[in-house]
């Protein structure tokens, strides 16, 4: 009989660490899931798809030398649960708006905090400062808000446009600076968001924090290893930028774009060299003395909770899958399309660079340029994101007060919000004015969000759509992008160059009536 309970009491036992396992991990499993989405390979966050992988040996690591738990908190009982409580809502803004920086980090702190709070539970705070760290790594893979790239990533543009001007007039390559971009002799080098270095930055955040848990080095030479890398990825980004230059000098700026992924590649693996041997000499020379390791059996693995916590998980998740199909029809092709005006004087399309088209993640992107029959010179940029494209947001971001203001010119007046008629209805475009030397150029944008069903577009009328909330009670996602931006310089006078503007827009812009599937990205 005493050997009957005790292959009983195994069982159980084994029974409680598979569900308690599941429950730890299920949360960070559903994060990693939503999140894949924005890890574009091309983008700043391809390195993420490396993070689960890192994060999980670095558990295994602690694991193998983990110390013996201390007295369970009974309080981290209502904290998972609270977490847990507060995870449906968030993955339900998540599904509206997978973009939006607040949706993704209010929905990592729910998973991760249900994680957190069930090791507290089990392992008391000993457990809960053992193994955090390999948990919140992961929150490197989350996105960090668009406005925090924008504060970042645009002194570093110009720096960095600054610093290669200055290394190329030492080599003797006559070079001008004009807000990030660098003008030589055979072209202009535009220092765009991911030649800026935020890239790397990112991913040397993600290293060093890695290197700095390796090797269990103290937290002042984790900070100092941090510091470091940063250091090494600035200035190795200068070099990169400053070489390509030289290309550009030598062979032409077409060369420029043959180089510009190697010369990313190697400005990453330079930093990820330097600051592995930085973290190697910042070791400690002392080797750990693994804690002893306390018997599975003996933990208090709460059963009843693990198992209805990842009910929970799955009926969250096919609530809100649910929710937004109950709400959503097939999409019915994009409400309107440009009209390219071929036939006018000097009509030519415009290449956009691959780097920047990469940057901004569309799925579409035209740019032409034309002269009108007065003299004036024009341009249009008209940029589309497919629907279920998470990087719909930047068509809101890259509008001209951003885009042109970093390419050096001045902004000389917002215009206000101008209602032009195009196809029966009243379009929302944004007037500004900009003066680049002696010439000023006017400039319209817009940004229209193309959703499925009746309602097929809506016009965004200060660049960004409904509110969070609203958008998740309607059952909208998904939703496609489109940005038409239209300059003219050549008028003396700000209302005749509106008046033309108008003109154009009316002509340009043809509203669609034809239906399709929904395209695949």
């Amino acid at each position: 009989m005493t050997h009957v309970a005790e292959k009983k009491s195994a069982r159980q036992a084994l029974i409680s660490q598979a569900f308690f396992a599941a429950a730890v991990v299920g949360g960070p499993a559903l994060l990693l899931w939503h999140l894949h989405g924005q890890w574009n390979p091309d983008g700043e966050y391809a390195y993420a798809w490396v993070v689960p992988l890192l994060a999980a040996f670095l558990c295994k690591s602690r694991w193998d030398d983990r110390p013996l738990p201390s007295a369970s908190v009974k309080h981290a009982l209502f904290a998972a649960l609270g977490f847990a409580l507060f995870m449906p809502p968030t993955r339900w803004l998540l599904e509206a708006a997978p973009e939006r920086g607040v949706c993704d980090w209010s929905y990592a702190t729910a998973c991760l905090g249900i994680s957190l709070s069930l090791i507290l539970l089990a392992g008391g705070s000993a457990w809960l400062r053992w193994f955090s760290f390999p948990f919140l790594f992961l929150l490197t893979t989350v996105p960090w808000p668009h406005s925090l790239e924008q504060i970042l990533s645009n002194p570093l543009m110009r720096g960095t446009a600054g610093a290669t001007v200055e290394i190329l007039c030492l080599m003797g390559i006559p070079s001008v600076q004009t807000g990030n971009l660098v003008h030589i002799e055979t072209g202009v080098l535009d220092i765009a968001e991911a030649c800026s270095g935020i890239r790397s930055l990112q991913a040397m955040v993600m290293i060093s924090l890695f290197l700095g848990e390796l090797f269990r080095l103290r937290p002042v030479r984790r900070c100092l290893l941090i510091a470091a890398g940063l250091a090494f990825t600035l200035l190795a980004n200068v070099i990169r930028t400053a070489v390509l230059a030289g290309v550009g000098f030598k062979h032409g700026m077409k060369a420029v774009d043959d180089y510009h992924d190697a010369a990313g590649f190697a400005v990453l693996a330079l930093s990820l060299v330097g600051t592995l041997g930085l973290a190697f000499m910042l070791r400690t020379e002392k080797s750990r003395t693994p804690h002893p390791a306390p018997p599975a059996t003996g933990l208090a693995l709460p059963l009843k909770l693990c198992s209805g916590l990842l009910l929970w998980f799955l009926v969250g998740e096919i609530a809100v899958e649910a929710w937004y199909r109950l709400h959503e029809s097939a999409w019915q092709g994009w409400s309107w399309s440009v009209e390219w005006p071929g036939h006018v004087e000097d009509f030519h399309f415009t290449e956009i660079p691959r780097h920047s088209i990469r940057n901004l993640m569309c799925d579409e992107a035209h740019a032409a340029s034309w002269r009108g029959s007065d003299g004036s010179d024009w341009s249009l940029y008209w940029l589309r994101w497919n629907p279920g494209n998470v990087a719909a947001e930047a068509a809101k971001a890259h509008r001209p007060d951003v885009c042109l203001t970093a390419e050096g010119a001045a902004l000389e007046r917002n215009l206000g919000l101008h209602y032009i008629s195009a196809g029966g209805r009243q379009i929302p475009f944004q007037g500004y004015s900009f003066r680049s030397g002696d010439k000023i150029r006017y400039v319209y944008f817009c940004n229209s969000e193309e959703r499925s069903g009746a309602a097929a577009i809506g016009w965004n009328r200060q660049f960004e759509a409904l509110s969070l909330m609203q958008r998740a009670c309607r059952g909208w996602r998904h939703s496609g992008e489109q940005s038409l931006e239209l300059a003219v310089s050549g008028y003396l006078s700000e209302s005749n160059a509106q008046q033309a503007l108008k003109s154009q827009i009316e002509q340009l812009m043809q509203f669609n009536r034809s239906t399709r599937s929904m395209p695949e990205n």
